[in-house]
């Protein structure tokens, strides 16, 4: 714990208070904020930690905000609109929430300029459950993703499909792997991996309808309480959309059949009403929107770099919902984390780490499962 002695002058008033706010960090903490019962209409943020700065938002009863950090008696938090200020924690309280997110790692296991130990610490930064996209075939195994795991550690757990897609030994034949936090979440007790939707599998005696490029791939994930008990589970799927030369008819053409990856999640595991599909569509969501009956969870834009490491306005990235009435543990929909700095520059983080930033949302950790 720090004191703070509230005799020192405004100057270093300031620097504590920015130094406690670093210390206490939004990736770090993991933690949401809400009004407590005793707020009936509103919570005011306001620009500074002090009653004398003026307002700039207001929280809502059953509405949170993104706890970033903490001075005196005082919460900084971040609302849906990105408004950041300050709340008091005597009318606040933190609840623990699962941040479950995306991410297509730029050619994971091809070449050797990965930095895998930067990509784990963002990674253990910013998500509790993810899925990764662009896991990349070499040499029958899947290299990039076992580094990566290895280099998260001993917490984190991961499961991958068994097989490519195109089940192939090409050069551009990828694996879809979900990554998972232990003291968080864990594959449900009947989970059995990654499946793979139903589809050709890309093979030379692939047979049926090849409707994927790259079918999505699916599994059951139990969330956990922070002491360890089994709340809700969910079914969540990775997706890699086809790129066809950016021919937005070809692309549009296997994401409508989504719908049917939704049922065939849900026929898998029966009356599961959470059913999510996260990865990469490469469609913005005006392209998504009247393709899918799910609803995209997923807001702002610029989740892909150009080769100089500069934000495009694209957002490609997405987090689809089955029910997003049924799924109201989601309470901070998706977006947009730009890790960027983290690297020595953006083209840096380009080359080493990915031309995608991660997309994530927040859900309630702690939630009666409906199903």
């Amino acid at each position: 714990m720090i004191r703070v002695d509230t005799a020192l002058r405004p100057s270093a008033w300031v620097f504590v208070s920015l130094a406690l706010v670093m210390l206490v960090s939004l990736d770090a903490a993991g933690e949401l904020v809400t009004p407590s019962d005793n707020v009936v209409s509103q919570l005011n943020v306001r620009k500074g930690p002090g009653t004398n700065t003026r307002i700039v938002g207001k929280l809502r009863p059953n509405a949170y905000a993104l706890l970033k950090g903490g001075v005196s008696s005082w919460y900084e938090v971040r609302l849906r609109d990105e408004t950041q200020g300050f709340v008091k924690s005597s009318r606040s309280e933190i609840v623990p929430d699962l941040r479950l997110g995306t991410w297509n790692i730029q050619k994971l296991g091809h070449g050797s300029s990965k930095d895998h130990e930067l990509v784990a610490d963002i990674i253990e930064d910013h998500f509790d459950l993810l899925t990764v996209i662009e896991v990349m075939q070499k040499g029958g195994g899947h290299p990039g993703y076992d580094n990566l795991l290895a280099a998260l550690g001993s917490g984190w757990g991961g499961l991958v499909t068994n097989t490519p897609r195109p089940n192939t030994g090409a050069g551009y034949a990828e694996y879809y792997a979900v990554l998972f936090r232990n003291t968080a979440v864990r594959p449900c007790d009947d989970a059995t991996g990654l499946i793979y939707f139903e589809d050709n599998d890309g093979s030379p005696d692939g047979r049926g309808p090849d409707r994927f490029s790259r079918e999505p791939a699916y599994t059951c994930m139990q969330v956990l309480s922070p002491s360890g008990e089994p709340t809700w589970d969910l079914m969540l799927a990775a997706y890699h959309a086809t790129w066809s030369d950016g021919r937005d008819d070809l692309i549009s053409s296997e994401v409508d059949v989504l719908d049917d990856v939704f049922r065939a999640m849900r026929a898998l595991r029966a009356n599961e009403q959470d059913l999510l599909i996260a990865g990469d569509f490469n469609l913005v969501p005006d392209e998504l929107r009247g393709l899918v009956n799910a609803t995209d969870a997923t807001t702002g834009r610029g989740s892909t770099l150009n080769k100089d490491g500069e934000r495009t306005l694209n957002l490609y990235d997405h987090i689809l919902v089955w029910d997003r009435n049924e799924t109201d543990e989601l309470v901070v929909p998706a977006y947009v984390v730009d890790v960027r700095r983290r690297a020595a520059n953006a083209d840096t983080f380009e080359l080493t780490v990915s031309d995608h930033l991660p997309v994530v949302g927040h859900f309630l950790r702690v939630r009666a499962d409906d199903d």
